[in-house]
């Protein structure tokens, strides 16, 4: 069987990747979206993503990768992230081989995280019978949590430094390659870590 790997580039997603690189059997597709919008924080993203994997081929057993793009730059709105999740992870599912897991890294610490999954469930689940309607992909496939229950702050201490040093986690990055250090996401690594930074210092070399 294979496990559907929706991969950020993050802390929570690197986590994910590693347990199930470390402590799972099924083969892995580790898949990417290059997700294009007003916040401007794909690039740094995909440096990480590319640093990261190549890690983790380096230090874990082999996994199959893939990317794909979704482009909303000409959006005034910022497009739901889970929602967009579930619609690729619905496409590359029925290009997956035995496909019976899609594994994301939420966790339980998110806000509103349980109401966003069932809506994110829903919205794949839908799309996914169309798909079954022509016999295409898995009978069942489900989504899983693997680090749904991990604070924050474990993952960052269980992380391998270097590893955790690749990651990137700010949503509004300055020209578009440092962190601004005053998102959610960045006051949660900052908080994760025990770090109170510098309003100009980097939070990772990816710049």
């Amino acid at each position: 069987m294979t496990t559907l790997v929706m991969f950020s580039g993050g802390m929570d997603s690197t986590a994910m990747l590693v347990k199930l690189l470390t402590q799972d059997a099924d083969e892995l597709r580790v898949h990417h979206i290059h997700m294009q919008n007003r916040e401007g924080r794909d690039e740094a993203e995909q440096r990480a993503v590319n640093s990261i994997l190549a890690w983790c081929r380096e230090h874990y057993r082999p996994f199959r990768y893939s990317e794909s793009g979704l482009d909303f730059r000409g959006l005034e709105a910022i497009p739901i992230d889970y929602l967009s999740i579930a619609f690729v992870a619905c496409q590359v599912a029925i290009d997956t081989p035995h496909c019976t897991r899609i594994a994301v890294g939420s966790l339980a610490a998110d806000t509103d995280i349980e109401n966003r999954s069932a809506r994110q469930r829903r919205v794949f689940d839908e799309m996914y019978a169309c798909y079954r309607a022509r016999k295409l992909g898995e009978p069942h496939v489900e989504w899983i949590y693997p680090v749904y229950g991990t604070p924050k702050e474990e993952i960052a201490a269980a992380l391998p430094p270097e590893l955790l040093h690749l990651t990137w986690s700010c949503r509004r990055p300055v020209d578009g390659r440092r962190p601004c250090l005053v998102c959610k996401a960045c006051k949660a690594r900052q908080s994760a870590q025990g770090l109170r930074i510098p309003a100009k210092a980097a939070q990772n070399p990816l710049s």
